[in-house]
């Protein structure tokens, strides 16, 4: 079976297995009739093998078994089994003596979609780098100040170093870009669908999270990257249509870490929990790799429900939600105050295409590569800094965002100036235990009615601060959402999705509004509340 991972411009699937052993679901895509399996024979040689001969015996003759070895690893390998069924096939790899674990090749996908509108190759269409109050691709005036604060780095002199190199691990980069291919290493890269040296993209999102990390700079073509000089080393396993397998993606994780990379950017997800790529992300940890990973595109609560591989409880691991350009989650974005560190610009961002193209995309892909452009610019500037040095300083250092305060571990958006600096906002808000239950019930139509925005009134005089404690939250993710805002003012809290027993961020003053605004297509539930909460 094979595992389908996708590119984060959108995603995801992920469910923490009772049993690390061996996949206990057929929920997730994967190949049909692959298994990524890993001997724990102490003697290598010849260990798939004895273990194709014992399936054989254990399934019947009318059952056939190819062995597709990893170039990786000599401990990993992908049984390619045709007969037999799937849950006799799981039992006969669990009950193997020389199987460690076994598990569906499952698919992933890429997390990014391309946005078709009309685009600018130009530094001031790039409002994640410097947001001046334009417009994004779609025409949302911006809020100054809404981005990763780099440019003042750049103007100390620090535009990164081709000392660093930086694997994306996506679909490929178009190495012969005007605006990449002085930054791109095509004799490291790898294609691990085609099995061929240069990791060439045939799909777009690679070479687009490949500008945001390191487009030329003061070149006069195009666009600019986080860092202007840096060595990106392309490593595909994402096909033209954007998906890979559970074995590519364990694979090119092994070779960036034989290639002894600085950083790895993922901007993909989807399966389940899956021993072998933890495996594999360990190792990158213990040579010292970050592992950069996109949050996902499901408007989900990874707190209440892990995306992987951005949901590996591992040192390494440094997860990403997307903002728009002015400071708020994007509607679309993953977010969890326990498990998603950081937030960076993911919404109509301008880069590089395939082809010699530029064009605007959105998603937690996006977002990603900010953060390990980031990575990598800092460590330019000190490379003695080690994965969990730099990822605590990524995070330590966002500005802090009211919308994001209970969105992510940094309760900000990342900015680059502060980590180079050493300076660390303080997050400041009501004192947590003045809380105190109001009974006041609210609630929508249920369902809601189509094409419509609706508002709600609350209040409760004396008030200093306000919060909403929904009972109950049932949108259709990424297109209807229910708000909470200041009086005719701003948005503090934005859901999208199902939620149960939410308690929002806060209002200043006595009184809130409770937006609940919807498309014109699927209408799903609403919400309901029974009590606010105040500190009077």
């Amino acid at each position: 079976m094979r595992i389908g991972f996708t590119l984060f411009c959108y995603l995801i699937i992920s469910v923490a297995l009772s049993s690390p052993a061996l996949s206990a679901s057929q929920e997730y895509q994967s190949r049909p009739g692959d298994w990524v399996v890993r001997t724990k024979a102490s003697k290598i040689d010849g260990a798939f093998e004895r273990i194709a001969a014992r399936l054989g015996r254990n399934l019947g003759q009318k059952q056939s078994v190819q062995i597709r070895k990893f170039m990786t690893s000599s401990e990993f390998a992908t049984l390619i089994i045709r007969g037999g069924s799937f849950s006799d096939t799981k039992a006969a790899l669990r009950q193997d003596p020389e199987v460690a674990y076994a598990e569906p090749n499952y698919l992933f996908h890429a997390l990014g979609r391309m946005d078709p509108v009309p685009n600018d190759a130009r530094f001031g269409a790039l409002w994640g780098l410097k947001n001046t109050g334009q417009a994004d691709a779609a025409g949302q005036i911006g809020s100054e100040g809404s981005d990763i604060h780099v440019s003042p780095v750049w103007a100390e002199g620090i535009t990164g170093s081709r000392s660093i190199k930086v694997a994306v691990i996506d679909t490929g980069i178009d190495g012969v870009h005007p605006d990449l291919q002085a930054n791109v290493d095509v004799a490291n890269g790898y294609d691990f669908v085609s099995q061929t040296v240069g990791g060439a993209d045939d799909h777009n999102h690679g070479t687009h999270c490949a500008g945001t990390i390191g487009a030329l700079a003061n070149n006069g073509v195009g666009v600019a990257g986080v860092n202007w000089n840096v060595t990106l080393i392309p490593i595909k396993f994402l096909d033209s249509r954007g998906s890979g397998t559970l074995e590519n993606a364990v694979q090119s994780i092994q070779y960036a870490t034989r290639l002894k990379v600085d950083i790895m950017s993922n901007s993909w997800g989807g399966g389940p929990f899956t021993q072998a790529l933890y495996d594999a992300i360990e190792d990158a940890k213990k040579q010292g790799i970050l592992f950069v990973a996109a949050a996902g595109n499901d408007s989900n609560n990874n707190d209440s429900r892990a995306t992987y591989p951005a949901g590996y409880e591992i040192d390494n691991v440094l997860s990403v939600a997307a903002t728009d350009n002015r400071d708020r989650l994007a509607g679309f974005s993953n977010y969890g105050a326990r498990t998603v560190h950081v937030a960076a610009p993911g919404v109509k961002i301008l880069s590089t295409l395939k082809g010699g193209g530029y064009g605007a995309m959105s998603g937690t892909s996006m977002a990603t590569p900010h953060v390990a452009g980031m990575a990598a610019l800092l460590l330019s500037a000190n490379p003695s800094l080690g994965y969990g040095q730099l990822k605590d300083l990524i995070i330590r250092s966002s500005d802090p965002v009211r919308g994001l305060s209970r969105k992510v571990i940094s309760k900000g958006r990342v900015n680059v100036y502060n980590a180079i600096h050493g300076i660390f906002p303080v997050t400041e808000g009501p004192d947590s235990t003045k809380w105190r239950d109001v009974s006041y019930p609210v609630e929508s139509a249920h369902p809601y009615e189509n094409g419509k925005a609706v508002s709600f009134e609350v209040k409760v005089p004396g008030a200093k601060y306000l919060r909403i404690v929904f009972d109950q939250v049932d949108t259709e993710s990424g297109y209807d959402f229910v708000e909470v805002k200041q009086p005719r003012g701003e948005v503090v809290e934005s859901l999208s999705g199902s939620q149960k027993a939410y308690t929002s961020d806060y209002v200043e003053g006595d009184a809130a509004e409770i937006w609940i605004r919807a498309d014109s297509s699927v209408n799903k539930w609403g919400f309901k509340v029974s009590k606010v909460q105040a500190i009077y």
